[in-house]
């Protein structure tokens, strides 16, 4: 790929019979976007992931029956070419590839559970190797929003937005089963929704999208012992929902949906979080965001009730918005290929 260009892809909400996910071009200096493609066939893509080596895509359709769909990237012709899927037994809203890059993992909002596939030679999906429910009969308070795997770990960890917990679980390889390890009770209407990992250190952050705020919490690397060891303010804002949260380069990232912006924290060097400023997206309710920090630092975020993609460029240790956006109808979530 041009080094002056940046490629993404863009899950939106929408029907099945238009393109729901687009293949963009964006200038890594004026910020300009381009579409190069698109892909129909599959209904509210919410949720993109790559395979960290394989040429493969992932989507989850976030509907009532829920399936997750493997692609293969046509860097060619900037085209997805469908291999498989599957069903996930409820609403997906996020995957993740295992760090072995031989499983994934997709979790579901409504009919809460976790569903593990394992992947082909190739990346493909090949088969569901273990499910687990959250809910039953008399207990449907459960929405499982991010399952990802701890790093350098065999632990696997959920946020549970419904109940305001985290739930922790061992991946045994051999038995391709979920084993229960811990769970952790959280303040009741905080919705703990997406996690993010220190790159160097034992730390994890997760945004919460009821209260505007971003716990931190240091964990044991040999076990899934975790403790919170502090909690930070995103915004003033009351009615202010919390998105998604990322590190960058000595900084975390998260989106605020109402306040519309993005809040900066500064990492210290015990993993700690120092709060430095708040800027405005120029679109309202920004869910997802990716950046292209190999090549000039930018960020791209996908404004969801706006139906537009903003760009903002880092100047002195900051971001700030450019004049380029780019209308796509109700973009959530935006990653790199």
């Amino acid at each position: 790929m041009d080094k002056q260009y940046t490629e993404v892809l863009v899950g939106c909400y929408g029907k099945e019979d238009s393109a729901c996910i687009h293949w963009l071009k964006i200038h890594a200096e004026s910020g300009k976007i381009k579409r190069l493609g698109g892909q129909d066939g599959i209904a509210n893509p919410s949720f993109l992931v790559k395979h960290p080596v394989k040429n493969r895509v992932y989507a989850v359709s976030e509907v009532e029956n829920g399936e997750v769909v493997c692609y293969e990237l046509d860097d060619e012709n900037h085209c997805l070419k469908e291999e498989d899927r599957l069903p996930t037994h409820g609403g997906p809203c996020y995957a993740e590839v295992s760090g072995c890059g031989k499983y994934l993992f997709v979790s579901n909002y409504s009919r809460a559970g976790v569903v593990v596939y394992a992947l082909n030679e190739n990346g493909g999906l090949q088969e569901e190797v273990e499910y687990i429910a959250f809910t039953s009969a008399n207990n449907q308070a459960s929405h499982i929003h991010t399952v990802r795997q701890i790093p350098e770990t065999s632990f696997v960890i959920m946020t549970d937005i419904g109940k305001s917990k985290l739930c922790i679980y061992q991946w045994d390889e051999k038995q391709m089963r979920l084993l229960p390890s811990q769970s952790i009770t959280i303040p009741e209407k905080v919705g703990p929704r997406h996690i993010a990992f220190h790159p160097d250190m034992p730390m994890l952050y997760v945004v919460n999208e009821y209260q505007s705020s971003v716990f931190v919490y240091k964990y044991a690397e040999s076990s899934a012992s975790i403790q919170c060891i502090q909690e930070i303010e995103t915004v003033h804002d009351l009615k202010n929902y919390g998105a998604e949260i990322q590190y960058f380069d000595g900084k975390l990232i998260t989106s605020n949906r109402g306040a519309d912006s993005l809040t900066l924290f500064r990492v210290r060097e015990d993993g700690r979080l120092e709060k430095e400023n708040s800027i405005p997206v120029s679109g309202e309710w920004p869910r997802h965001f990716c950046s292209n920090q190999l090549i000039n630092n930018q960020l791209f975020v996908c404004n969801q009730n706006s139906n537009n993609i903003t760009v903002l460029r880092q100047k002195n240790d900051t971001y700030s918005m450019t004049n380029d956006t780019f209308t796509i109808q109700k973009p959530v979530c935006i990653i790199g290929i």
